[in-house]
């Protein structure tokens, strides 16, 4: 095996190592957690059909939803990896976000009930932080972008050692 094929090789799995980690890889990620519960209207023991309940990471924006809840008003959310979240609850009348953030551990976690009271925040928080948002790109975008930067990397990597690798003409 010559050097420039070896470097070639080594230059390739960084590239894709880096990509592997650029994108969250899901083998890296931690083991889902468990959230489920139930919806009540406000002021009373009555559930709440028709809810779809989303946990958001505040730190990374990423969402995680639950089916709509059925008669009883329950929900079950087992897709989202151990983590603090903020907790909203989206209803035909509006969206209604949590006063505190959950915090969920591997496997099943404690039913939680969530009572929606007042008005519809629409997801503002009433801690004061708005103004303070956060652009997030799409998934497609970022695989996009990765992508493109590791099919340069290739071809410069490949421009580069391919110099050594053709032979000169007499002609």
């Amino acid at each position: 095996m010559s050097f420039d094929h070896w470097r070639r090789t080594t230059a390739s799995i960084l590239i894709l190592a880096v990509f592997a980690f650029a994108v969250g890889s899901p083998v890296l990620a931690d083991s889902s957690a468990v959230f489920s519960g139930k919806v009540f209207q406000s002021e009373s023991a009555t559930p709440k059909p028709g809810v779809i309940v989303t946990l958001v990471d505040p730190d990374s924006q990423k969402s995680f939803s639950s089916e709509p809840t059925n008669d009883e008003g329950a929900f079950r959310l087992d897709t989202a990896p151990a983590g603090s979240y903020m907790v909203v609850a989206e209803t035909s009348d509006g969206a209604y976000l949590a006063a505190d953030a959950v915090d969920l551990s591997s496997g099943d976690n404690r039913p939680v009930a969530l009572t929606l009271t007042g008005t519809a925040p629409n997801y503002q928080s009433s801690s004061g932080t708005s103004g303070q948002q956060q652009s997030q790109l799409p998934t497609w975008a970022k695989w996009t972008i990765v992508g493109g930067i590791a099919v340069l990397a290739l071809l410069a990597i490949d421009s580069v050692t391919d110099d050594d690798e053709k032979t000169s003409s007499p002609f």
